[in-house]
C-alpha cells in the first residue's frame, strides 16, 4: 500500500493501437484517496473497437494494492502492471497478459523540473516509455484481441486533485514517421468556480530533435482552444513554429465517471483512435506535415455530453 495522504490519486495506464490505427487499448491502475468518502483502488479495463466499444473498472480496498517506485510496479488485486508486462483478470468479464517491449526513449516530461516539485500545478504526468512494443493477448466482454507488436505508451499521472477542464493528446508514432511522438494538454485551472483561460504545454519529438513547451512563460508562445471533439492548437519554439489539429467523431469515444479527491464528480470522455494532424516549419528546416490515425484524445468537464455514453 502507498503511504500517499489525503487529498491524492494516481493512474499508473497504458494505451496501445493496432497498426492500422481501428483498434486500441487502454489499461488503468488507481489509486483514490478522497478527503471524504472510501478510498478504493481501482482497474480499468477498455477496448476501442468499431464492432463495439468495451469499458470495465473493478474496484478494490486500499489495502489490495501496492504502488511501487524502486522499482516501479502496481498490483492491485489479481492485476500489476511494470515497465515490462502488464497482467490480469476481471472476474466474469475477461483478463489480459500483454508483454511489453521499452523503445528506449527517454521519459516525456510535460511540465518544467520546478513544476514537479511545487504544489501548483496539482496534476503531474510523466511518460515513461513514450514508445513501447505490446504483445500478448487481451479478453473482456466478448472482445477477443491478439496484440501483436502493437505501439503505445507507459505512464504515470498523480497529483491532489484533477485539473478542472482539459484536453490530453498522445501519439507515439505518426503514419510517415513512425520514431515521432506528442504529448500535448490544453489545461484550465479554475478561481472558484470560474475557469481561467486554457495553458498549452506539448512535446514533439521528431526528426531527432526536441520541440517542447513545459512552463507558463513559455506558455504566452501557444495556443489551443477545444471542444467536443476538435482541437487545434500550435506554438512557437524558437525560431521553429508547430501547428496541428487532434479530432475524432463520438462514436469513437468512451465515457468515464471520476470521483475528483474532494468529493466531485468529473467525466472523462476518451478516444484511442482519434486522427492528429502536424506542421512544423521554421527557419533551418524543411516545412513538414505529419499525421498519424493512432493519436489519443481525451477531454475532462464537469458536465456529461449527451452523445456519449457513459460505460464505467
Amino acid at each position: 500500500m502507498t503511504n500517499a495522504k489525503a487529498p491524492y490519486y494516481e493512474s499508473r495506464f497504458l494505451r496501445a493501437n493496432a497498426a492500422d490505427g481501428s483498434r486500441a487499448i487502454w489499461l488503468r491502475e488507481t489509486l483514490l484517496l478522497p478527503t471524504s468518502g472510501e478510498a478504493s483502488a481501482d482497474v480499468w479495463v477498455m477496448v476501442f473497437d468499431p464492432a463495439g466499444h468495451r469499458a470495465h473498472k473493478q474496484s478494490y480496498p486500499v489495502a489490495d494494492a501496492t504502488f511501487g517506485d524502486d522499482p516501479w510496479d502496481v498490483r492491485i488485486g489479481p492485476t500489476n502492471l511494470d515497465d515490462a508486462s502488464a497482467t490480469g483478470t476481471v472476474p466474469g468479464h475477461g483478463y489480459w497478459e500483454l508483454a511489453i517491449t521499452p523503445g528506449g526513449q527517454e521519459p516525456v516530461r510535460v511540465l518544467s523540473e520546478r513544476a514537479y516539485r511545487a504544489r501548483i500545478p496539482t496534476a503531474k504526468t510523466v511518460v515513461r516509455h513514450p514508445q513501447a512494443r505490446f504483445d500478448g493477448r487481451l479478453l473482456l466482454d466478448g472482445a477477443d484481441l491478439d496484440i501483436d507488436g502493437w505501439t503505445g505508451s507507459v505512464d504515470h499521472n498523480w497529483g491532489t486533485r484533477h485539473t478542472p477542464a482539459y484536453a490530453y493528446g498522445q501519439v507515439c508514432a505518426f503514419d510517415d514517421a513512425p520514431d515521432s511522438t506528442l504529448e500535448i494538454v490544453t489545461a484550465r485551472a479554475a478561481v472558484g468556480p470560474v475557469l481561467l483561460p486554457g495553458v498549452t504545454l506539448f512535446v514533439f519529438r521528431h526528426g531527432g530533435e526536441e520541440f517542447a513547451v513545459r512552463s507558463i512563460s513559455g506558455s504566452l508562445q501557444t495556443h489551443g482552444r477545444y471542444r467536443p471533439f476538435t482541437w487545434a492548437f500550435g506554438g512557437r519554439v524558437g525560431e521553429q513554429m508547430i501547428e496541428g489539429e487532434i479530432t475524432t467523431v463520438p462514436a469513437d469515444v468512451i465515457g468515464l465517471t471520476y470521483t475528483d479527491t474532494h468529493g466531485g464528480t468529473k467525466y472523462c470522455y476518451n478516444s484511442a483512435i482519434a486522427r492528429c494532424r502536424i506542421q512544423l516549419a521554421g527557419k533551418g528546416i524543411t516545412r513538414t506535415e505529419l499525421t498519424s490515425r493512432q493519436a489519443m484524445f481525451e477531454i475532462l468537464t464537469d458536465d456529461p455530453l449527451a452523445d456519449v455514453p457513459l460505460l464505467a
